[in-house]
């Protein structure tokens, strides 16, 4: 396989915009000084106050709860659970489906496409078909995993 390049893997650190990424995942960032903060999205530890900060100027991010940090490289890789290089791909995928969207997108406001909008696989992966709703209230969707452990045959 491949040696990722040493420029690419610096490119994407320097053109992908890690505040974007943090806040795609539903974390709450409010300004504080030169930096953003907010509460820690991995759960791995009580958070009253705000213990995640993003640095802006340098696109870095570190939680002081969990002593972890990195760039947006490590952030894909801490909330996706993949490898570096899965980490890397994914990221390009994402910056090549931005530089089309804007490509394509009228003049107004900016809005994310999906990948399977812009035709990118992500995986090769075939996905299977959930068989619970995801619409459902939390005692109907353990009633439905219930029926699905007691429906499928054990190996």
């Amino acid at each position: 396989m491949a040696r990722i390049p040493e420029a690419e893997i610096e490119r994407l650190k320097r053109e992908i915009a890690l505040e974007r990424l943090v806040e795609a995942r539903g974390v709450a960032l409010k300004r504080k000084g030169a930096d953003l903060v907010g509460r820690c999205p991995f759960g791995t530890h009580a958070d009253a106050e705000p213990s995640f900060v993003v640095t802006p100027a340098k696109n870095l991010w570190h939680c002081f709860g969990c002593q972890q940090g990195g760039s947006v490289i490590d952030w894909v890789m801490r909330v996706e659970g993949v490898s570096f290089r899965l980490a890397v791909e994914l990221l390009r995928d994402d910056n090549a489906s931005l530089a089309t969207a804007a490509a394509l997108a009228p003049a107004g406001p900016r809005t994310r496409l999906t990948r399977e909008g812009l035709g990118v696989k992500r995986s090769r992966v075939q996905k299977l078909e959930t068989p619970l709703d995801a619409q459902a209230d939390d005692h109907e969707l353990l009633l439905q995993v219930i029926t699905y452990y007691h429906e499928t045959p054990r190996r």
